[in-house]
């Protein structure tokens, strides 16, 4: 029998696992798409900070705004403002020199506010503030959206979660209170302009590396030179466009530094630039404690106050509050650099530089916020560079990008083993809460920026050992008198004024604080006090002999003397007449309507050669002046 030949069945088919089994997505936390966020992001930067636009000007804005010759002539001072410091018109208009260490070149902002200028028509009588402070308002929602794109495309893009991380760490960003002024004070747009285009830096240096096209790398170059003519802090990305090639684009170090050449010439452009406008003089030597916080500190109260400050602008990015416009001396007491803060401040830093040192071997992105936040401070910290300022919440805009990039980042990685639910639930709440805490703080905070008389009259309260705020509130509460009827409110707020000038002028200790001397002088003579008012103003003069029209300030106090003496005159108390003009000749020695009036009263006193003599000094000073003529033929048909 033949064999059969067996037939076996075909091997069933083997499970394609891989093809079969459908692909698990990963479900979004924020289910937005990328452009709805980014409407999300921009709604949300224009509703917290939509109620700035009805303020006015503040705090530098005058230095830097309404008294800057340049950006006053608007685009005719371009080229101006393109070549000299950012304070030149301001020191001149001073009669000063060069005042703050490494000069201040950030001209990107005054363009825009001269052009501002002539485009909107400011002038004595039109206020642009609404206009300005609209323009920061959208600068800085481009800003945002700068920064979501970077950190959502580019530095978080390989984290799970990437694009929601950003989003979580931008609202964050957003929302944050201490950013209040750096949007609600105009002058701080360059704080705004300069994130604009590190951002933008970042983004078309990376897409330059992808796709090669020349466009990118323009684009890049472009925005990296308009980054340093905002602020200086652009100079660090000298260092983090090179990281980022390496972290990002997976570089070697030496190659990343090598083809990060087209920014380095543009550096170079830009320092010469900087070279030509203000130079490159080191420290400036002052004995100004307003210019010098640390001028009677010693070297290690210097250092551990520093230090402290570091650990103060931390802190502040945790719990935002109470926050104020000035932290200048004495605001902040120096401190020992053994103390247990300090060494605590230290220590921190150290296992924050080391983890970023760690990250950075291991070419973990995360290491880019780390040195972003380190980086940027250390520009602002007066450990590589006095700033002229022991500290301020514009100064640590930059570092706060970090910040909260690092805050996302931990939130998400404490909660990735959560139920997808749960997670969902928790980050929409701690978003939640953001957005409404620190919203609603953000927003009332803008509205102590309305102007001078609301920012420095509320921050004094809190800020109540600062020269500077207890100076500029008396010199509101003058402001403020002088536009109040009731006599009584009035002397009620002059006496404020006077209270809050004392107050920083003891604080100055090291000589006459200028403007609190000067305002002094003005409330006793609103109070009709010329001789108290007289003692301040010359202090001035002492001090400063050369200060810029000083010499209306003292024929301000002959006509208050004047006055006096018309009403002793309306007695017939001709002795005591006298003696206040004297005292107005004292303080105005050249003043023709004085020596006349002196003329007169000698005259009805009787004492007529005293008479003569006064109203020939009038004469002398003033040819032109009729009266005293006439008071001299008077003279003689007298002795006839």
């Amino acid at each position: 029998m033949a064999n059969k030949k067996i037939v076996r069945p075909p091997d069933a088919p083997k499970a394609k696992a891989a093809q079969s089994q459908p692909k698990v997505l990963l479900v979004p936390i924020f289910p937005f798409s990328f452009t709805v966020k980014m409407v999300i992001l921009s709604v949300l930067s224009f509703v917290i900070y939509a109620d700035t636009m009805g303020n006015q000007y503040c705090l530098d804005d005058g230095i830097v705004i309404e008294k800057n010759n340049y950006v006053q002539q608007g685009f005719g001072g371009i080229g101006k403002i393109m070549s000299t410091d950012a304070y030149d018109s301001y020191y001149k208009e001073m009669n000063a020199g060069q005042q703050l260490s490494g000069g201040r070149y950030r001209p990107l902002s005054e363009v825009i506010f001269a052009i501002q200028h002539d485009v909107f028509g400011e002038s004595k009588t039109n206020s642009i503030a609404f206009e300005r402070h609209l323009f920061n308002v959208v600068f800085y929602i481009l800003a945002i959206m700068a920064v979501f794109y970077f950190l959502s495309k580019y530095l978080l893009k390989k984290f799970r979660h990437g694009e929601d991380m950003a989003f979580f760490a931008t609202i964050l960003f957003t929302v944050h209170p201490i950013h209040t002024e750096v949007v609600a004070n105009v002058k701080s747009l360059d704080e705004i302009l300069s994130i604009l285009f590190i951002c933008l830096t970042f983004i078309f240096s990376l897409r330059y590396i992808d796709s090669k096209k020349p466009l990118d790398l323009l684009i890049g170059a472009v925005s990296f030179f308009l980054s340093l003519l905002a602020k200086e802090y652009a100079v660090t990305l000298v260092v983090f466009i090179p990281m980022l090639f390496y972290l990002l684009r997976n570089k070697s170090l030496v190659n990343a530094v090598l083809i990060s050449w087209p920014y380095y010439i543009v550096f170079i452009i830009y320092l010469v630039l900087r070279g030509k406008a203000v130079g490159f003089n080191g420290h400036v030597e002052t004995n100004e404690i307003l210019d010098n916080p640390y001028l009677l500190a010693t070297h290690t109260q210097k250092i551990g106050t520093e230090l402290f400050i570091l650990g103060k602008y931390l802190w502040l990015l945790i719990v935002p509050y109470p926050l104020i416009c000035d932290y200048s001396y004495a605001m902040i007491p120096y401190q020992n650099l053994v103390s247990v803060t300090v060494l605590f401040i230290v220590l921190l830093y150290i296992v924050l530089s080391a983890w970023g040192i760690w990250l950075l071997m291991k070419r973990n992105v995360l290491a880019f916020p780390v040195f972003f936040y380190l980086f940027c401070l250390l520009m602002v910290s007066n450990l590589v560079m006095d700033i002229g300022a022991t500290m301020g919440e514009r100064l640590i805009f930059h570092s706060s990008l970090g910040f909260t990039v690092l805050v996302s980042y931990g939130i998400f990685t404490l909660t990735k083993k959560w139920a997808q639910d749960k997670r969902k639930i928790l980050l929409f709440s701690l978003l939640t809460i953001a957005v409404v805490g620190f919203g609603c703080e953000t927003m009332a905070r803008n509205l102590n920026w309305k102007d001078d008389v609301v920012l420095f009259t509320h921050d004094v309260k809190t800020g109540d050992n600062s020269i500077m705020l207890n100076g500029n509130a008396g010199a509101r509460f003058i402001d403020m008198a002088q536009r109040t009827r009731d006599s009584a409110s009035r002397m009620h707020k002059l006496d404020t004024a006077i209270r809050y000038l004392r107050k920083s002028i003891f604080l100055h200790k090291r000589s006459a604080y200028v403007s609190s001397y000067l305002n002094m002088g003005d409330a006793y003579c609103a109070l009709q006090m010329p001789d108290s008012a007289a003692y301040y103003w010359n202090m001035v003069k002492i001090a400063y002999p050369h200060y810029p029209n000083l010499e209306e300030y003292f024929a301000i106090l002959g006509k208050l003397y004047l006055a006096k003496a018309g009403k002793y005159g309306a007695e017939h108390n001709y002795a005591g007449a006298t003696q206040e003009i004297y005292k107005g000749i004292r303080q105005d020695p050249n003043n023709a309507d004085l020596w006349y009036n002196l003329g007169g009263a000698y005259f009805t006193w009787g004492k007529y050669d005293s008479a003569y003599y006064a109203w020939n000094v009038s004469l002398r000073i003033n040819p032109n002046q009729e009266e005293a003529k006439r008071g001299l033929s008077a003279l003689v048909r007298v002795k006839k």
